[in-house]
């Protein structure tokens, strides 16, 4: 992996990653992108920048997309519940069960008691009860 050229601190790294939340809870999409894509520069052996900057695409039903970023952060962390979650909830939502299944059920393996491993296992609940999500236009 590339070093970056700047090293930022830790805590520098989270405040800028809540600004990315934050514009995407504001559905300012491009500023998110924009922040996710320069944490991840920053801190280029973290898959969080990349999970963040998938779920720009997901809230925007961009699925594909999404999935792409999260295989990427996983080529990074492979063992990422944290990736893995989010990876499994947009293969459910592009129609992809089986798949889908298979990543929650790692990450809820991987994470038993922790954040990820808990939305993993609702999502897989979700699934499991044939919960089919609204088709996207």
């Amino acid at each position: 992996m590339e070093t970056p050229i700047v090293e930022v601190e830790t805590e520098n790294q989270r405040i800028m990653l809540e600004a990315g939340y934050l514009y995407l809870s504001m559905q300012r999409f491009k500023d998110a992108q924009a922040v996710f894509e320069g944490v991840s520069v920053l801190a280029p052996n973290s898959e969080v920048p990349l999970v963040g900057l998938g779920n720009v695409f997901f809230v925007q039903h961009k699925f594909e997309e999404a999935i792409k970023i999260y295989e990427k952060a996983l080529k990074l962390v492979p063992d990422s519940a944290f990736a893995l979650a989010y990876l499994g909830e947009s293969l459910f939502f592009s129609g992809k069960a089986d798949k889908s299944r298979a990543m929650l059920n790692k990450a809820s393996t991987l994470d038993p008691q922790g954040k990820s491993g808990d939305f993993a296992r609702a999502l897989l609940e979700l699934v499991n009860k044939g919960f089919n999500p609204e088709p996207t236009k």
